[in-house]
């Protein structure tokens, strides 16, 4: 075995963040993607599943706090990974949040009214920024805030 640096071949994490910013945000705006893309809606059927976006969530939210906290010698100190980190967390948090407040005895709480407010006006824009943010990252790795 050889050794190595903290921060030397991280490309798991690299890789993990392209895949799940590209993924949730798929899932995300799975329902105005297939409605723009024949044949979409296949896979926006099986995004709608509650345990696969829970699941999702959970991994590109440790995922985005994992880039963020991640550092390699051909990024930038915290800003190479920091658009990519922060629409991974984002999104993660609102798959999260979506999965648990999703039930009707939450109906009239404020705060889980809010976030569905917020998640169906600006749910699309946000998943398509972090398909556009994946796939900027894995194009351009050593871009700075990318």
């Amino acid at each position: 075995m050889r050794n190595q640096k903290v921060g030397e071949n991280m490309l798991q994490i690299y890789f993990l963040s392209v895949l799940t910013n590209i993924v949730a945000g798929l899932t995300i705006s799975s329902k105005f993607l297939s409605t723009k893309i024949d044949g979409f809606l296949v896979f926006s059927e099986k995004m709608e599943n509650r345990m696969f976006r829970v699941v999702l969530g959970s991994i590109t939210l440790l995922t985005g706090l994992f880039a963020l906290l991640n550092h390699s010698e051909t990024s930038m100190a915290i800003l190479g990974d920091l658009l990519p980190a922060v629409t991974a967390m984002a999104m993660g948090l609102i798959l999260f949040i979506n999965y648990f407040f999703s039930g009707e005895e939450n109906g009239d709480n404020k705060f889980v009214q809010s976030v569905k407010e917020l998640t169906d006006k600006y749910g699309n824009v946000l998943g398509i920024a972090g398909i556009i943010v994946g796939l900027i990252h894995f194009l351009i790795p050593t871009a700075l805030f990318l």
